[in-house]
């Protein structure tokens, strides 16, 4: 058998492995195993991503209730000086009106504090609800995750002998052709699934267009090896 014929074989040999893994990589439970594999990270992500989120809401509360305090305490202090204007005959009434506007913009700021404390503590609550159902999903995802690998591992079990065999034959031919050809071939293949092309009537069966009739020539007179003009691929 011929250089040309044998890297023919090769690539022949190599379209049956390459056919059977994708069969293999493509049946649906390997499919639904990928889909539960993608849905799990998801859930994952997710989960980080609310406790990321609590943590920052964690520090915003812990800094609002010293802001609460701080404000709490400036009020009472601003009570304080009111009731000793009251009791003071000297003081007065704008003295008063601007102490009681003081407590009044203090009081506001205390209640819109309180809002947002509880707005986080509610958002807090919300997420670790969030958290607890994702993780819930999440056991159940992985049961269906776990059974579905068990059935792709038997899959692949049986299947691999005639995925074996047909790796066996790709590298018993490799080892009948010449390190050139191969380096060639696998050259070609970065750019090309199938390396190799036949000529039917004048053109390449891998470009669609005409070959020479000097490449013609020179490949029916023996056992040249070569490639389109047009593509680069070998010619068979």
């Amino acid at each position: 058998m011929t250089q040309t014929e044998m890297i023919w074989k090769y690539q022949e040999a190599e379209v049956e492995l390459e056919k059977l893994k994708k069969e293999l990589d493509n049946t649906p439970e390997r499919q639904k195993m990928k889909k539960l594999r993608r849905v799990l990270q998801e859930q994952s992500d997710r989960i980080e991503s609310f406790k990321s989120g609590i943590k920052e809401k964690e520090d915003e509360l812990e800094s609002d209730l010293k802001k609460l305090e701080t404000l709490l305490s400036d009020y009472d202090l601003e009570q304080d000086d009111l009731n000793i204007m009251l009791s003071d005959e000297e003081c007065t009434a704008a003295e008063l009106t601007e102490s009681r506007k003081a407590m009044e913009e203090l009081l506001e700021r205390v209640n819109a504090l309180k809002k947002a404390l509880n707005d986080c503590r509610s958002w807090i609550a919300k997420t670790t609800d969030a958290i607890k159902e994702t993780y819930s999903k999440g056991s159940k995802t992985k049961r269906d995750y776990e059974a579905a690998k068990a059935v792709v591992e038997t899959e692949r079990l049986e299947r691999k002998p005639v995925i074996d065999k047909a790796q066996k034959e790709v590298e018993r031919i490799e080892l009948q052709l010449s390190p050139d050809i191969l380096k060639r071939y696998k050259a070609i293949k970065k750019k090309f699934p199938n390396p190799v092309a036949t000529i039917t009537d004048n053109r390449c069966s891998g470009c669609g267009m005409s070959v020479s009739m000097s490449v013609v020539k020179k490949f029916s007179a023996g056992n040249t090896i070569m490639e389109c003009e047009n593509c680069g691929r070998i010619i068979c």
